[in-house]
């Protein structure tokens, strides 16, 4: 079975993480597939790929590129599979394509009403756009994967004679590199609650909620500081960062908060290991990756209540209603004062990830479905 996959729209996050992670399994397991990536995208040495600089081309440009010029590089490697995994696809594809739809902001009407007016007009237009594009593209697929029931609900919702089409294949994470130490970190050993969050940013990532209630914590004394892995300038210059901005500023200027920048997949482990709680605002996912690491590595998890994070985390995670400052700064507290608890949900964290989210069974369960779709 030859396989292609159109990688093209992985940059960073998610997307990106899975990319090398599926290119790290295919090559391992010796199969033959091309991983089609823009022109500054970094594999591991050995993975066959081709490169295109179509991620910097303007919208249109770029939808006609895709139409037009990637359908014939399509048609020359003849591949028993094209998979599209990031939203996109060929329309009319000259093969069985498989798209992953991994975008659920587009398709979610608690994130339409909370985030969408915050855009400007142009980012409004394009998201409208992206979000026909998305449909056209499963219209046009053999199968569409999903990695969450959520998912798959949401798209569902918008399209409903795509429900046949729509399998579930559950995302996973490496539970070798994210393992939980053998030798437990101290909880709060330097005195200070650490809390993490890891995510690239976006305005549904809404991580000054965070902030304003490591505000309050120390207000009321408890020592609590909190580390994000974003960087101030790229909030700062997209459209709707505005409040996150000016949230972390003041965080900053409190030495409450730490601004990690850019991480790399592989000191993330270290970087889990040293804090004592992982806190996901985020209002808006399909999946969530970091929730999965975090309970890989015994990290007990805080997050927003939606149905993907309960979804994923089920009882590895204490809820607490999104957008509300003072209830996740009352989680936190409970999970302050209660080593008990603590301890439960780092322990059915470590069991969440390891039964129902390992990395190699998702790629099992992925070529399966590759087999199935040929032709």
């Amino acid at each position: 079975m030859k396989i292609l996959v159109n990688a093209l729209s992985a940059r960073s996050g998610g997307i990106a993480t899975y990319t090398k992670n599926l290119a790290h399994s295919f090559l391992s397991r010796k199969l033959d597939s091309i991983f089609a990536v823009s022109n500054d995208f970094e594999l591991e040495e050995g993975v066959p790929t081709i490169r295109f600089s179509a991620n910097r081309m303007p919208p249109i440009k770029r939808f006609f590129w895709e139409q037009l010029v990637w359908r014939r590089v399509v048609k020359k490697y003849k591949p028993d599979i094209l998979f599209s995994s990031a939203n996109f696809g060929l329309l009319f594809s000259p093969v069985s394509q498989i798209l992953l739809m991994r975008e659920g902001g587009l398709f979610d009407p608690f994130y339409l009403s909370n985030i969408g007016p915050s855009l400007s007009m142009s980012k409004l237009a394009q998201r409208i756009a992206r979000r026909k594009l998305i449909l056209a593209s499963a219209r046009a697929s053999k199968i569409i994967m999903t990695p969450s029931n959520a998912a798959k609900a949401l798209l569902i919702a918008a399209d409903k004679s795509l429900e046949s089409r729509v399998i579930i294949n559950k995302n996973g994470t490496n539970t070798k590199l994210f393992s939980h130490p053998v030798k437990k970190k101290t909880w709060k050993k330097d005195g200070r609650l650490n809390l993490l969050y890891v995510s690239v940013y976006y305005p549904h990532k809404i991580p000054g909620i965070i902030s304003e209630a490591v505000a309050q914590l120390n207000a009321k004394g408890i020592k609590t500081h909190l580390s994000i892995t974003m960087n101030l300038d790229q909030i700062q210059n997209t459209a709707g960062g505005e409040k996150d901005f000016i949230l972390l500023k003041k965080g900053i200027e409190r030495n409450q908060v730490t601004l990690l920048g850019t991480v790399s997949y592989t000191d993330l482990p270290s970087i889990y290991a040293q804090h004592d709680l992982f806190v996901f605002p985020s209002i808006s996912e399909t999946f969530g990756h970091p929730l999965v690491e975090a309970m890989s590595m015994g990290l007990p998890v805080i997050a927003s209540d939606t149905s993907i994070h309960r979804e994923v985390c089920k009882d590895s995670a204490v809820y607490y209603s999104p957008f509300s400052i003072s209830d996740l700064t009352q989680k936190i507290m409970e999970l302050h004062l209660n080593k008990t608890k603590y301890a439960i949900l780092s322990e059915n964290g470590i069991k969440n990830s390891r039964k129902n989210f390992l990395w190699e069974k998702h790629v099992d369960r992925l070529i399966s479905i590759m087999e199935n779709s040929r032709n």
